[in-house]
């Protein structure tokens, strides 16, 4: 039998993800229980719940005896962030280049126009979500059921790092002009190609998150 205070907690855990996302939520902020549930008209243990899942993601740190802060990461741990992810995703777009099919092939191409509407519209936000569906063809693609899990565990920290990078002005433009050039290698089969301008567009990134607005 489904909880029902489920529905309830799992929208929590999106406003509160949300707000941290756009930087309405500052890194090392602490969160204040008794402001989120007047805020949120939720239940002490709903945020409780919400928090702990956040948590989960890397969006939160719950130090013992002391309330929710939000996650902030050092320039070292965002580099060390990005040095995974790099190893993961261009791993990704060569099992994808190798194992996908011709409809998985246009499910990426399809969220990718999503993709530049998103990147068009100046909404970090709505890019952050639509990059999350880009994600998860390209995973569905490769065929690794074990390597999206372990992209998962990155996805807390680097929804913030992405942030960074797209407020960052031109970099939504110029990061889009990226990924339409791997896609475009991807759908020409060519997995040398396609994932040494994916490192690219990593680097890219990790470059502009790091580098002060």
């Amino acid at each position: 039998m489904i909880h029902a205070a489920a529905p309830v907690r799992a929208q929590t855990v999106d406003t509160i993800r949300a707000e941290i996302i756009s930087g309405a939520l500052k890194p090392g902020q602490r969160l204040v229980e008794r402001e989120l549930c007047e805020q949120l008209d939720v239940s002490r243990n709903t945020i409780r719940e919400a928090c702990r899942q956040l948590e989960a993601e890397g969006f939160l740190v719950i130090p013992p005896h002391k309330g929710p802060t939000v996650a902030q990461l050092s320039d070292d741990e965002a580099r060390a962030i990005y040095e995974v992810r790099e190893a993961l995703e261009c791993f990704a777009v060569r099992l994808f280049v190798e194992r996908a099919s011709d409809e998985m092939l246009n499910r990426l191409k399809d969220t990718l126009a999503k993709l530049k509407a998103a990147h068009q519209s100046g909404r970090v936000s709505r890019m952050l979500s639509t990059k999350n569906r880009f994600y998860d063809a390209l995973y569905s693609g490769a065929g690794n059921d074990v390597l999206h899990a372990q992209a998962r565990l990155l996805h807390g920290r680097l929804a913030q790092l992405r942030a960074r990078s797209l407020e960052h002005q031109g970099r939504p433009q110029s990061s889009i002009e990226e990924i339409e050039e791997v896609v475009e290698h991807i759908a020409a089969r060519d997995a040398d190609r396609a994932s040494e301008l994916w490192r690219d567009h990593i680097r890219n990134a990790a470059a502009t998150a790091l580098a002060p607005i």
